[in-house]
């Protein structure tokens, strides 16, 4: 392939990652996509400035330093792109990217090396290398705070292409060395410029699938999961140690009727909350509607689900929420079940719904925890919230849907 058709398609190759990532940055608004077009932007009009300074329209000084000063801006807004899209931030430190750039172009000017094609091409495809290794980095870095697909995509591609520059170096320091012609590693060069740009794409799309998803599973107003995704989350195959807690606000209606739906609101999230930050990471927790909560507990026993339920009951004990002059201190009551071989995970919530019925019945602010032994009729058993478990022989009935407030 000669060196006119080669160039055509390295032009080629930015201009249309450019255009697709202008248009992307105008229908997401994903933070980096403007830096990525206007560095495609420029490293295709260096690529034309270097077509037309090979064709003798252009005076050597004029198009050897202008191409190699802007492609080397290029390459550095790209990667100050990456840097922003990978870690959906606004980093200033990102500006340290493009002072490197204009500062290496402002030597290569001054030791009048742009006139060498030579040490030209081996200084161009080092910076190039350097901030494609760069970017590497961070879209690597970041895979573990987000952990899409595409990054892989997109890591191969700025690999592969710091890959070939580097060879383009050696070409140009050590021909004997150099496993690749300069042309051959300039072609595979615009194939990973299209491939970046692909995966870029993939990513932002990836990014807002996942960020549907999220929505889609999450409760709008206390941000946690919500019915539909907490019931999914159950698995089909109940086991040994498997816990259902039930946890409702004690008189939430009565928070509504007084202060109003805005401090209802307020003490309902901060609830929800105090519940995910007591319950951990490794429980299914989701709200079930209204002010009725829900943890799925793997691994447990009577006393460590017992303890789990009363340490959130604790934990929202410590909440106040302002509301004019007043102080709104709210309560939770809990009941709690084992799963057993004869219960469906539909029984098993059943059971902590009926505890739970028992906790609101023995005066709210507390954990009852059902237990269904063989030498006891099926029935609810009363539990205080401190550390000694009793058994009560009340046997009241399962509850009703309407729950006292």
């Amino acid at each position: 392939m000669d060196l006119a058709t080669v160039l055509l398609l390295h032009k080629s190759s930015f201009i249309v990652g450019a255009i697709c990532f202008f248009y992307v940055r105008w229908r997401s608004k994903e933070p980096g996509l403007d830096f990525l077009a206007i560095g495609y932007g420029l490293l295709g009009f260096a690529s034309t400035l270097a077509g037309a300074g090979e064709q003798g329209t252009l005076p050597y000084e004029v198009w050897t330093f202008a191409s190699f000063s802007i492609g080397v801006t290029g390459y550095s807004l790209m990667a100050m792109g990456l840097l922003r899209l990978s870690g959906r931030q606004r980093k200033a430190s990102g500006w340290l990217l493009l002072a490197i750039a204009l500062s290496l172009s402002a030597i290569v000017g001054g030791m009048h090396w742009h006139a060498n094609n030579q040490a030209r091409a081996a200084i161009f495809n080092a910076d190039t290398a350097a901030f494609l290794g760069f970017s590497c980095f961070v879209v690597l870095r970041d895979f573990f705070a987000e952990r899409l697909p595409a990054r892989w995509g997109l890591l191969a591609s700025l690999a592969a292409a710091m890959g070939f520059s580097a060879l383009v170096v050696i070409k140009m320091i050590a021909p004997q060395y150099g496993p690749l012609e300069a042309r051959y590693a300039f072609f595979m060069l615009i194939m990973c410029h299209f491939s970046i740009a692909l995966f870029v794409i993939v990513l932002v799309q990836e990014r807002a699938e996942a960020q549907l998803k999220r929505l889609a599973n999450t409760d709008a107003l206390t941000g946690i999961p919500n019915r539909q995704h907490f019931l999914a989350s159950i698995p089909n195959q109940l086991r040994t140690g498997d816990a259902f807690v039930m946890i409702d606000i004690d008189h939430f209606k009565g928070v509504n009727d007084r202060y109003g739906h805005e401090a209802g609101d307020l003490v309902l999230t901060g609830v929800a909350q105090a519940i995910a930050a007591a319950a951990g990471p490794g429980c299914t927790l989701g709200r079930l509607g209204g002010e009725e909560f829900a943890l799925f507990l793997r691994d447990q026993t009577e006393a460590t689900g017992f303890a789990m339920a009363d340490r959130i009951r604790r934990a929202v004990n410590i909440l106040g929420f302002t509301s004019g002059k007043e102080t709104i201190t709210p309560s939770v009551s809990a009941g709690v079940a084992l799963w057993r071989a004869d219960c469906s995970a539909q029984k098993l919530r059943d059971r902590a719904d009926q505890a739970l019925y028992l906790a609101k019945r023995g005066g709210r602010d507390r954990v009852e925890l059902y237990a269904n032994l063989p030498s006891i009729e099926k029935r609810p058993i009363s539990v205080t919230p401190a550390a000694d478990i009793h058994h009560s022989g009340s046997g009241q009935p399962p509850r009703a849907r309407q729950r006292a407030a």
